[in-house]
């Protein structure tokens, strides 16, 4: 009975895990999205041993409209990702919390207001790195 009862705590923890793991870009269809301006927040090497010893979380801000930002986040391997940088985000349409990066870079869409938010995020990423 103990074993029984251990064995079905074990599968209902292990699907409370797989249940509240989020969905990633691949579960998605591309048409659920929409291309949107951000910039990188933060970029730092992951802490895992487990990780490859170039892969970085990074942090980004997206615009969901010139009054509306908000924050996402992913791990990436590639080099490029430092703090500053433009990107092009993929925004769920029907839930604006559910982001993915897409790539380097700005929207065709880009807002004045967009423009001058993301050119002071360069600014102050590239002071950072004078001041080291």
């Amino acid at each position: 009975m103990i074993r029984k009862t251990f064995y079905l705590g074990f599968l209902s923890y292990i699907f409370l895990v797989m249940s509240c793991k989020e969905k990633s870009f691949s579960e998605y269809s591309e048409n659920e999205f929409y291309k949107v301006q951000g910039v990188i927040v933060s970029a730092k090497l992951t802490s895992s041993i487990l990780d490859d010893p170039f892969m970085k979380e990074i942090k980004y801000k997206y615009f969901i409209n010139d009054s509306l930002i908000l924050e996402g986040s992913e791990d990436f391997s590639f080099m490029d990702m430092d703090k500053g940088i433009p990107i092009e985000v993929l925004v769920h349409k029907e839930n604006k919390d559910v982001s993915f990066y897409w790539r380097n870079g700005y929207t065709e869409n880009i807002t004045a207001y967009q423009l001058e938010y993301v050119r002071k995020k360069m600014e102050e990423a590239i002071a950072e790195i004078k001041n080291q």
